[in-house]
Order: structure tokens, then sequence, then C-alpha cells
């Protein structure tokens, strides 16, 4: 949010001025501030800024009926607002008379230059038109904020896309964004404002007064007037505005329009480039929307040769590993049966013994269970001696 100026300030941006043509931000007499053009999400949403100085604007349409005086043309309304976020000088919920001049000069810039087909957006005559409104709200003023709203409101005309309609006699049906994509508006050419700050004291030989190329607040606070000149790509002259303060010569005021010439084909070109650049974005966006269920990426195998030539010294190992445990296991079982063969013949010649013992009288019981804990004990140690692989 700006702060107020002082007068040590003021005085201090008019004595540099003057004296070493050196502005107090250290530009250059015709540079402008760094231009920043940035859409939203939907058509028609713009962010536009001069260095601090930043505007919003968003452009809507819809379908209403003409007047009878102009049943053939379309309705174009600007509206501007200025609030405390931008400025302590804006005031809530009432414009302001900077807010109502700025809302005036964007209209006529826009409309009285006739850069919008107004007829282009009929589509019934008599009965249906589209009516375009466009809202511009200042976000931060840190001067020359009248520009900057009008640039935001050409970008977001140049923007905006409205809905297909078909006219089948009488009648006329819009399409939704699913059904057919919008069209854009018919704009006939590019209106860019350049503003001057005008200060009085000579600056030079012929006796001119001071000017500087797109003043900022401190600038503007201590100008004397201030010289708007409008004109488009072609290099046409679309107006001239001079809101009062000092008077300027006509050499003064043809030097300024060759300098806007050569200013606004650079901002036309940037706000080219930003609308190329948006809607290839966009294209691609809608391009990948369609194509990411066609690539099935989750349900596909690369079988390359890599990748072939990575997976066979892997299955090499593991095929190795269970040929290995196939021959431990191989021996481990012909050990067991090695030693169930030994138990059994134990068993088979104790059995003998006893039944020889008991025939001749001298033999005793065997404690119970004695043959079974033989035969566990035989399992247990056989399981101490198996060799316990480590886990691949």
């Amino acid at each position: 949010m700006a702060v107020p100026l002082s007068k040590c300030e003021l005085e201090f941006a008019v004595q540099a001025l003057r004296a070493e043509n050196v502005r107090v931000d250290g530009r250059a007499l015709t540079a402008y501030r760094r231009l920043g053009i940035r859409f939203g999400a939907s058509h028609g949403e713009v962010e536009v800024n001069f260095g601090p100085t930043r505007a919003w604007a968003v452009c809507s349409g819809e379908i209403i009926k003409p007047p009878p005086s102009r049943p053939n043309e379309g309705r174009i309304s600007f509206h501007v607002e200025f609030g405390p976020l931008a400025s302590p000088n804006f005031e809530v919920g009432r414009p302001s008379a900077q807010a109502i001049s700025v809302g005036n000069f964007v209209e006529r810039l826009l409309r009285g230059s006739r850069a919008i087909d107004a007829e282009a957006l009929c589509i019934v005559g008599g009965q249906k038109v589209w009516s375009i409104r466009v809202d511009v709200r200042a976000l931060d003023d840190d001067g020359n904020l009248s520009d900057v709203c009008a640039i935001a409101a050409l970008c977001s005309l140049l923007h905006f896309r409205k809905a297909d309609v078909e006219v089948t006699g009488d009648s006329a049906r819009a399409f939704s964004t699913e059904e057919r994509a919008p069209v854009p508006l018919s704009v006939h050419h590019l209106p860019v404002p350049v503003t001057f700050a005008l200060f009085p004291g000579a600056a030079g030989k012929n006796g001119e007064p001071a000017w500087v190329l797109d003043p900022n607040r401190l600038e503007e606070a201590a100008m004397g007037g201030s010289l708007c000149i409008a004109v488009n790509q072609h290099g046409e002259l679309c107006g001239v505005h001079k809101p009062g303060g000092m008077p300027v010569e006509f050499a003064m005021v043809q030097h300024c329009l060759e300098l806007a010439v050569t200013k606004a084909k650079e901002i036309t070109r940037r706000i080219n480039a930003e609308l190329e650049a948006d809607l290839a974005k966009r294209q691609a966006a809608r391009k990948n929307v369609h194509e990411q269920f066609n690539q099935a990426s989750l349900l596909t195998v690369d079988w390359t040769e890599s990748t072939v030539e990575e997976e066979q010294p892997k299955a090499s190992e593991n095929l190795d590993l269970l040929e290995d445990d196939g021959r431990d296991l191989e021996a481990e079982l012909q050990a067991v049966a090695e030693e169930a063969a030994e138990l059994e013949a134990q068993l088979e010649a104790a059995a003998q013994s006893e039944i020889a013992a008991l025939a001749e009288g001298q033999a005793t019981l065997p404690a119970e269970g004695s043959a079974g804990e033989d035969l566990s004990a035989a399992v247990v140690k056989r399981k101490r001696k198996k060799k316990i692989r480590p886990a691949a």
C-alpha cells in the first residue's frame, strides 16, 4: 500500500529532473518500467503491471435484447473500480473522481476508437445481441494507473472467448464449451496509451518543459500536467488526452507522438507474444487431457534389449541358487533315509536280543519309552547337523 509523500521528496524529484535530467528511480526519460502480463485460468482474466502498479481485468458476456435505437449492434461497457487496497486515497463504496476519469478514458479509448466491432456482436437483429462487460480493478497504484487499466482492459478483450452461436431462422442456440470451442471477439486494432508527465521550467535550449515517460507516483504528484497519446500497432493515431495542467507547444506534441509510435509497437508485440504463449499452453493442456488415457502407461511392459540383458544375469543367479538348494535337499533326504535304515536295524537287533533274553529268563524289561527316546535323540542330532543357508 502506498504511503503519503513528503514535500521534500517532491522538491527533490523536480530539482533532479530540471538540473540533471535524472529520475528518482534511475530510469531514462524515455524508459518504461517492467511490463508484466499474466492471464488467469478462465478466458478474459488478466493481470497487467508496470512495475509495482497493478490492475486486474475480467471480461464477461451475456445475450440480451438490443435497444430499439441500435437493433443490430451489441453492447460494450467498461467499469473501473479503485479501492483502498491500491492506495489510501481511494475509498470503499463510492467511486472516486480519478476512478470515474480513468473509466471514461478507457471507454473512449477502446469503444470510441472502434477497436471492437459492435455489429459483429449481433446474433439476431432486433432480438438477440451480445453484451460484453469489462470490469477493471486497481490492485496497487504506484503511478500511471490509467495506462495500466487501459492495457488490462484491452488484453482482457483479446483473451475473452464467447460461446459459439448457431442461428436457424429467428431462433439461436448457444453451444457450451464441451460441444464447440468458443470464439474470440472481433478486434480491428489495438490502441495503446502512452502517457508523458510534464514539469514546468526550462529543460533544454529550446525552453521546452521537462517530461518523462511512464511517471511513477512521486513524479505524478510533482508534475505540472500530463499528455496521453494513444497509438495502435500500425502507427496510427487513435487519440490525444490532455487533462488540464500546463500548456504545451505543438512541436512537443509531435515529438511525443513519434516516441509514442515506437513504444506502442513494442507493447503490442509483447501483448501478442503473451497471447500466443497462453494459447499454446491451453492447447497442450487440452491435448494431454485426451492422451493421458490412451498411453496406458500403467499396463505397458517395456521389452527392450537393454532390459532383457539386464535381467539375464539375475535369472542365471536365481537358477544357480535353485539348483544348489535342490542338491542340498536331495543330500539331506538321503542322509535321513540312511539314518532311518540304521535306526530300523538297531531296533530289529534290540528286539531279537530281548526275545532271546526272555527265552532264557535272564532279561529285564527296559524302561518305558527307551526306544522312542533313542529315536528322538537321533532326530534332534540330525537337525543340529543341518546346514542353514543364508537368505538370497
